[in-house]
């Protein structure tokens, strides 16, 4: 990863709106969106299926609310820690993406719903 952004990393309190489907080794993980920047994005999980997947690479997409739009992106894991979210134990993993995404509009505009 570049060690500059040229957008912050966005992190709201949630994207409940937002569900994110990882492809791995033909296995579909379905999860929550954490956080996102260009560069990648925090998934978060409930079963702990991608402890053993840091340094693989994974296709992924973000869905909308509805499913009414959708960004597909290729990455890799790069990491995975369980952590305590509002009480609820979590297992999270970023994602950094292969290329850039250019984030849409919408999800600017949603992220700053903070």
């Amino acid at each position: 990863m570049e060690s500059e952004r040229r957008l912050p990393r966005i992190s709201p309190r949630e994207f409940r709106d937002f569900e994110i489907h990882l492809d791995v080794d033909g296995i579909t993980i379905i999860g929550t969106l954490g956080n996102i920047s260009e560069e990648g994005l925090c998934f978060l999980g409930e079963d702990d299926f991608l402890s053993d997947e840091v340094q693989n690479s994974v296709i992924g997409t973000i869905l909308w609310a509805g499913g009414t739009k959708r960004i597909f992106f290729e990455g890799k894991i790069m990491w995975v820690q369980t952590s305590k979210i509002r009480g609820k134990e979590y297992q999270l993993a970023g994602v950094q993406f292969n290329e850039k995404l250019n984030l849409t509009d919408s999800l600017l505009a949603r992220s700053l719903q903070i």
